[in-house]
């Protein structure tokens, strides 16, 4: 290519124009200094920069103060939204005028040096916090103007062709151009093609893809600058792609986001001035809008069919858990599931079943959200198909894993408590595997019942262990998923904290220690981008 440029081919560089933001600085200074004027009316003192003179006025005495306020905020300020316009060293000035007096004591003075000091305090702490209102107040507006409802046609992406159209028209005639295209990349960005035309026939729509690599016009437009090829016989080597004595080639998108080019041609040679560039460069910004805009329909119309199956299968979900009921006439049982997302990885459920057994079950899921929600109904489905067998709750496990286990595609691991308790005799087992644990609490202590560490489902043959005990009146058993007792910096509250308010609510309703709890759980901040874990508790009670 050669080094010197002809004089029919010009490149139009684009520079960023820096806008001009109109704020309320100079106001803001005039209200300042018109409140420091106030100010040494009211105490006789005035409030100047360390080094100045009020013009007009002489210095009588020089009273160092005040407090430094920086011009530019650390970043201590700059976390705390204090931006103060303040001078960044003031000293108290005397304001009086009182001819021939060569000694002015502070007893002749309408307010005392460290009166008027203690006053400027206090304009200075109203000012920053005036601006930090200020800066609230205009987050908020902001913050409010980007929940603005969003309404969408269903037509919307038909009418997409008709807007560029549109818009290739308008900047054909703005820059007297006689036929006008847009060519956009591949998803390789290896081939431009054209997507729309006006004042060139349909079937040059119908014209293979053109490849980037020597496609020298496009090339220097997507780095951000106009090609004006105002004879395209005299500059074969940018490869117009369309035969017209002259075109001009501007990007569509940016340089580190280039999304293809505009180009306009014309039927004779001629010279395109600042004005038409601007106006091709308006129409390429205008179909790169109206481009996104489309993209954006069909993302928000899709999100919120998603959004709606979500919803609709997180109430079908919710359904399927464990209500407060009366089991048995010796025994109170309560329990919650709160999901940390729409669709939950956990359950819990109980029943009383044709054998005069109490079922309690808790199940987590090693994923959380739809992957999550997916294995735990499933576990769920397993668990409550043997809810009228006769089986121990190892077997209950043992089933479990070896369904989850023979699942060939996908992570099927989760963790299962299972709760068996004689209504009669009172005589519990219980069989546990993965991260959930139990507990047995009465007015003497507690005691945690062992585990199997092992997942449901992460290996074929695991020996899963039933543990035994007898429940006397009055005594809890307490089933809980790991996020409940994972601590406080990870959604729950520490293993001592949850027993210590077990036993100081021993003897209250199960249902009210239930409750309580969930208004313990904290909730992660939304602001620092944390999403809350799926977190189950099950709470079983035999009467006194």
């Amino acid at each position: 290519m050669p080094n010197n440029f002809s004089s029919y081919l010009k490149l139009h560089r684009g520079e960023e124009i820096e806008s001009q933001q109109t704020s309320s600085s100079s106001s803001r200074e005039g209200d300042l200094s018109d409140l420091l004027a106030a100010f040494a009316e009211a105490t006789g003192w005035r409030a100047c920069p360390v080094g100045r003179k009020p013009f007009g006025r002489p210095s009588l005495s020089r009273l160092n103060r005040i407090a430094e306020l920086d011009q530019q905020p650390d970043e201590s300020k700059v976390a705390e939204g204090v931006k103060s316009k303040l001078p960044t060293r003031l000293e108290l000035l005397d304001d009086s005028t009182l001819d021939g007096m060569l000694d002015i004591t502070d007893s002749m003075m309408i307010a005392s040096q460290q009166a008027a000091s203690n006053l400027l305090d206090k304009i200075e702490a109203l000012v920053q916090a005036l601006e930090q209102a200020e800066e609230k107040i205009e987050r908020q507006e902001v913050q409010l103007a980007s929940t603005i409802g969003l309404t969408i046609r269903p037509e919307e992406s038909d009418a997409l062709a008709s807007r560029i159209q549109e818009s290739l028209q308008r900047a054909a005639m703005q820059t007297a151009s006689d036929a006008a295209a847009i060519y956009l990349l591949d998803e390789s960005t290896s081939e431009l093609s054209m997507r729309s035309c006006w004042g060139l026939p349909k079937r040059t729509l119908l014209k293979s893809p053109r490849p980037l690599r020597g496609s020298l016009a496009d090339l220097e437009a997507m780095l951000g600058n106009a090609v004006l090829l105002e004879n395209t016989q005299l500059a074969q080597h940018w490869n117009c792609p369309e035969d017209f004595p002259a075109a001009m080639c501007v990007p569509i998108g940016s340089p580190s986001s280039p999304q293809g080019t505009l180009w306009l041609w014309s039927q004779h040679v001629r010279d395109f001035s600042s004005l038409d560039v601007e106006s091709a460069k308006a129409a390429s910004d205008k179909i790169l809008a109206d481009l996104e805009r489309s993209a954006l329909t069909e993302e928000v119309l899709r999100t919120r069919s998603i959004a709606r199956d979500l919803e609709s299968a997180s109430i079908l979900q919710a359904s399927r858990l464990a209500t407060p009921e009366v089991l048995h006439h010796d025994y109170e049982i309560a329990g919650w599931t709160h999901p940390g997302q729409v669709l939950s990885g956990q359950f819990h459920n109980w029943t009383y079943n044709h054998h005069g057994d109490l079922l309690a079950a808790l199940g987590d899921a090693e994923h959380s959200g739809a992957t999550g929600a997916v294995v735990a109904t499933s576990l769920q489905s397993v668990v409550e198909t043997c809810w009228n067998a006769k089986h121990e709750p190892k077997q209950i496990l043992r089933k479990a894993n070896d369904l989850m286990w023979s699942v060939p595609d996908g992570d099927w691991r989760c963790s299962l408590g299972y709760l068996q308790v004689d209504a009669q005799a009172g005589v519990g087992k219980c069989c546990i595997a993965g991260s959930i644990q139990a507990f047995i609490v009465g007015s003497r202590g507690f005691r945690m019942l062992g585990s199997t560490s092992t997942l449901v489902g992460q290996q074929p043959d695991t020996k899963f262990q039933t543990q035994s005990f007898r429940l006397e009146g009055g005594d809890l058993v307490v089933l809980v998923t790991r996020d409940v007792i994972s601590g406080l910096l990870h959604g729950g509250f520490t293993q001592t904290t949850l027993l210590n308010t077990l036993r100081q609510l021993h003897e209250e309703p199960v249902q009210e220690i239930a409750d309580h709890l969930a208004r313990m759980l904290p909730m992660q901040p939304s602001d620092k981008g944390l999403s809350n874990p799926d977190r189950s508790l099950v709470i079983l009670r035999r009467k006194l």
